[in-house]
């Protein structure tokens, strides 16, 4: 971060007002700004709506220019004003030059300023020294060949760009690159108030002599070295970056070009409820939301990093790289020149404002992001491209419902380290993770890759140097991996097939137990193997959501030391067992013993969130005494253990002889197998919850025990709801409520003493 920019001597202020009124010392803004006093730090305040072909210049002023003034004698803005370069000479509608500028610009909409196609900034053109201040400011419509909206270019030391709040930077357009800010040489650029963003730009990247392409980098920012950007806007309305388009880095480019440089883009979240975001921006070749390239044959000295913390992006698209685009394409071989590292604190430097933003599931995921041509047919491309020596970390993501080739593609010895990935309900024609050449490497560490949608035979094919530890990699039907001869570590790893893992004891076939994968939830039950699977590892101490590793479940019987979860999640606390027991909103995942007799009632609740229903079983005609099955649930149990079984009954409305009697009817097997009916029940029995017309909770739960002896990693009960019919009323009608089930787990084991019959 750059230090403090202009610093100038104390001046007596001037302040100039403009407008028609007789208290207005000028009016025009061309003649205030000529009136300026070489030194001081002065102010310029604008009395009128809206100014027409504008092209203001300022060269070595510090001035504040403020707009929205009602007359020349109010002492506070209340509005804004317009300037416009329509109706003018082609060129900006603010150039600032020189040295040592310190320049506010507040409450004035720069539009349509129109440079000619090879010139700079449409709306604001600087170079020079010094510092630019943009707040509640609105550039929009103008254009230019190199910035549409602004160009910023040092010129003989360091300038400093800061977008603050309420800035809206939109709808611009660049003939070559840059459609709404182009920075370029030692420039600082901020963009952290709130209620700022940069939106619907273009850079075109056509060269309007030839119609041929020509650049076009950075529809929202193109960033060239050795610029430094800040962004940490949550941004307005649908994010920070939104909608804008280039051939390359649709939404950001990062370049170096030929001479040596460094260039560095940092996003990260400010406002814990409203993370950054980059979302719809396209490019039609590479780079959707992101590009980077550090393309020079032979300097050494180059690199272009993207770092990202809490950042969203999704509905990005470019025929490659459809979330990022990596290129260095240096002469020199293994040299990092571009990178990106997304949530990588060693890596990259962490903002003092910077926040973790929350629900974690909301801000750092990838998502919704696709693989199409400008002419919106679907390629082959990737959502992540890394290629020719380029290197990209990421961590601690929700990679879900993008669509393309592939999710990462990497060639030309791409450098790939991946830990804490949730990587699911991703649609390829190819393999999920690609890397084509022997001589990069790749790492995948403690991440879940399930549920895809796959175009081909394998999961991952990767050549190269290659490390999976502490993953599950659930894609049933399909051959896991497919790697050469190069070396190959594989570690602590479930998988759906393990064969091309190599098999034991580095990768084993079990079933993983996800909480709800139909609809996206991929986190551990309780009894899932992938719980405490490895001794403490101090590597990557976070899960893909943030919550701490290494927490055992003390109930779960593993070897001594074994308290870390395999995959993307840890699971925090053995609780809930019963899945959806309250039955907030519906009745997933407890099927249908018998079709057609139950449904989720809104207008009945015992549990849960107020006003979340419960499930009401309900037939026809049902013979006195017979038995109505509602919905079930199998329940794997993680440990042996007296498990008590309880939950909220309500039986219809009636006498007390003419009321139904609700059960959970539970059946324990020892070895269940993984649809919890696998032999006959080793015990079973009804659990009686009501006959009332109120809900009723019993005091006592039913207790179920199973001994160290009888546990196996398959043992489980499973549930069903009951009413039986009593009553007199002709012809019957069997009717009941369920709600607030639960399944817990008693600690104290003194019940196993002085001959205790278990589970009768």
């Amino acid at each position: 971060m750059l230090a403090s920019l202009v610093c100038h001597p104390a001046a007596r202020a001037a302040i100039f007002t403009v407008g028609s009124d007789a208290g207005c010392t000028h009016q025009t803004l061309d003649a205030a700004i000529a009136a300026l006093p070489a030194s001081g730090q002065h102010e310029v305040h604008i009395a009128i709506p809206s100014l027409s072909a504008q092209a203001v210049h300022i060269t070595s002023r510090d001035v504040t220019i403020r707009g929205g003034y009602g007359s020349c004698s109010a002492s506070e803005s209340s509005g804004f004003t317009t300037l416009s370069g329509q109706g003018g000479g082609q060129d900006s509608v603010i150039t600032i030059r020189g040295s040592g500028n310190d320049v506010i610009l507040e409450r004035v909409n720069l539009i349509r300023g129109d440079e000619v196609n090879d010139g700079y900034g449409g709306g604001l053109d600087f170079k020079g020294t010094g510092l630019v201040i943009l707040r509640n400011m609105g550039i929009s419509q103008n254009f230019a060949g190199y910035g549409g909206g602004i160009s910023f270019i040092s010129d003989g030391g360091l300038a400093d760009l800061r977008i603050e709040s309420g800035t809206v930077i939109q709808l611009n357009t660049a003939q070559f690159s840059g459609g709404g800010i182009r920075l370029e040489g030692n420039v600082y650029m901020t963009m952290l108030g709130t209620n700022s963003t940069i939106l619907g730009n273009e850079a075109r990247g056509l060269n309007p002599d030839t119609n041929q392409p020509q650049y076009g980098y950075g529809g929202g920012i193109q960033v060239l070295a050795p610029a430094i950007v800040d962004i940490g806007s949550p941004g307005i309305g649908n994010g920070t970056i939104v909608a804008n388009t280039a051939r390359y880095g649709g939404g950001i480019a990062l370049n170096v070009g030929d001479s040596n440089g460094y260039v560095q883009v940092n996003v990260f979240s400010t406002d814990r409820a409203q993370p950054t975001r980059l979302y719809g921006n396209r490019a039609s070749n590479t780079g959707g939301a992101v590009y980077a390239d550090a393309r020079a044959d032979f300097a050494t000295g180059n690199e272009a990093r993207f770092c990202a913390f809490d950042t969203r992006f999704d509905g990005n698209i470019a025929q490659e790289g459809s979330v990022l685009y990596l290129d260095t394409d240096n002469f020199l071989t293994d040299y990092f020149g571009a990178e990106a590292h997304l949530n990588n604190d060693n890596l990259c430097d962490s903002h003092p404002l910077r926040v973790r933003c929350g629900p974690q599931e909301q801000c750092n995921t990838i998502e919704g992001n696709r693989a199409e041509n400008a002419n919106g047919q679907a390629t082959s491309g990737a959502v992540f491209t890394v290629q020719n020596d380029a290197f990209l970390t990421l961590g601690q993501l929700i990679i879900r419902d993008n669509t393309g080739g592939h999710v990462l593609h990497g060639f030309d010895d791409a450098y790939t380290f991946m830990h804490s990935l949730l990587v699911v309900g991703n649609s390829t024609t190819s393999d999920l993770l690609r890397i084509q050449d022997d001589g990069g490497s790749t790492a995948l560490r403690d991440s879940t890759l399930a549920g895809n949608t796959i175009g081909s035979g394998n999961v991952l094919s990767i050549n190269g140097t290659l490390e999976i530890s502490r993953a599950i990699i659930w894609q049933p039907g399909l051959t896991t991996l497919a790697h050469n001869s190069e070396p190959l570590l594989v570690e602590n790893t479930i998988a759906s097939e393990s064969d091309s893992l190599g098999g034991s004891p580095g990768a084993r076939v079990a079933f993983p137990r996800f909480v709800d994968p139909d609809r996206g939830d991929f986190q551990l039950r309780a009894a899932s193997p992938a719980i405490d699977y490895v001794d403490p590892v101090n590597q990557n101490p976070w899960d893909v959501i943030g919550v701490p590793r290494n927490r055992r479940l003390d109930v779960v019987p593993r070897e001594s030391g074994l308290v870390r979860d395999i995959g993307a999640y840890e699971r925090p606390s053995l609780l809930p067992l019963v899945l959806n027991g309250d039955f907030d909103a519906d009745s997933n995942l407890w099927p249908a013993t018998t079709a057609g007799v139950s449904s989720w009632d809104s207008t009945q609740n015992a549990a849960g969130a107020a006003s979340s229903g419960s499930i009401k079983v309900t037939q026809a005609g049902t013979p006195n005494q017979q038995r109505v099955y509602g919905l079930n649930q199998c329940i794997h149990l993680p440990g042996p253990g007296i498990y008590a079984l309880n939950g909220w009954g309500r039986a219809g409305s009636g006498g007390t002889g003419n009321r139904d009697y609700l059960y959970l009817n539970w059946e324990l097997r020892h070895d269940g197998g993984e649809g919890c009916s696998s032999g006959p029940a080793d015990a079973s029995g009804d659990h009686f919850l009501s006959n009332s017309s109120n809900w009723q909770h019993p005091v006592n739960p039913k207790l179920i025990a199973i001994s160290d002896g009888d546990w196996t990693s398959n043992s489980s009960l499973f549930i069903t709801q009951v009413v039986t019919e009593f009553g007199i009323t002709n012809p019957p009608t069997t009717i009941g409520w369920f709600d607030g089930i639960t399944l817990d787990l008693q600690l104290d084991d003194t019940i196993f003493e002085d001959g205790f019959e278990p589970a009768l």
